[in-house]
């Protein structure tokens, strides 16, 4: 279904309410009315009945003091009650914290969210520094370790539905676009990445993927490493055979053949 189309079925009253939940959801304090009205382009008298029915429905809050709002926790409550993560967040509970006593270093576990990869599970570094990602974060699948894993099992036709979303990835020249994808065909040979950081310096990133036919789940299960910490670590194989190890485990415990 083509874009032309797709504006037959344009719902204005749903688009207002979920601008408004997006909105919300990158802030840290109250927004009033007026606040989130600019916030997405709209005037306030526009949003007021949205807000009215968000607030019925628990998706948002309104201080009674402030008159201001803020997304409760239904929506958390929504997307882990959702039948397939909540069995993949539990199969990989026990296995994740494992992995992380065995490397002493943070580990997360990421799936295919639309355009991004979206972490449903992390587990912390037992020492006394630890790097960790946040649950519920999303990153774009482009230029991260989590995002070249899950696209290093798609189809080469995929690879590229995917990519040219991206700006970045549409200004390399032809060159470039040929090494990048040189570099995801490795992944998918050799069954893991390893490499810095794109986002935070000093750090290591090495990850296996995650495919769970059954129930439509692909990501990648990665552990974040310091760079000074990893030499012990990096001087073989085993923390790759160890993120294996813990996502055959992952899908054992979800009752998938492996």
């Amino acid at each position: 279904m083509d874009n032309k189309n797709l504006s037959k079925y344009n719902s204005p009253a749903l688009d207002k309410g979920l601008d408004i939940l997006e909105y919300l959801s990158k802030k840290v304090v109250n927004e009033s009315q007026t606040e989130i009205a600019m916030g997405i382009n709209k005037k306030p008298n526009e949003i007021y009945r949205m807000l009215i029915c968000l607030e019925q429905r628990g998706y948002i809050v309104k201080n009674d003091v402030s008159g201001k709002y803020k997304l409760s926790l239904k929506l958390y409550y929504l997307a882990h009650r959702h039948p397939p993560l909540y069995a993949l967040r539990t199969a990989a509970f026990y296995p994740m914290q494992d992995l992380a006593a065995f490397s002493r270093q943070s580990c997360h576990l990421s799936i295919l969210n639309h355009d991004d990869f979206l972490i449903i599970a992390q587990c912390s570094s037992p020492g006394p520094v630890s790097l960790s990602v946040e649950v519920g974060s999303r990153f774009p699948l482009y230029n991260s370790t989590s995002g070249r894993i899950i696209l290093s099992q798609k189809t080469d036709k995929e690879r590229l539905f995917y990519l040219n979303k991206f700006e970045k990835y549409k200004g390399l020249t032809k060159i470039e676009k040929t090494n990048y994808l040189k570099g995801i065909k490795l992944i998918a040979d050799r069954g893991y990445e390893l490499m810095e950081s794109e986002t935070t310096k000093g750090v290591i990133d090495v990850g296996v993927p995650i495919y769970i036919p059954e129930i439509n789940i692909l990501g990648a299960l990665v552990v974040t490493m310091l760079s000074g910490q990893v030499q012990e670590l990096l001087g073989s194989d085993k923390i790759i055979n160890k993120i294996r190890e813990t996502a055959k485990l992952i899908n054992f415990n979800l009752g998938v053949d492996i």
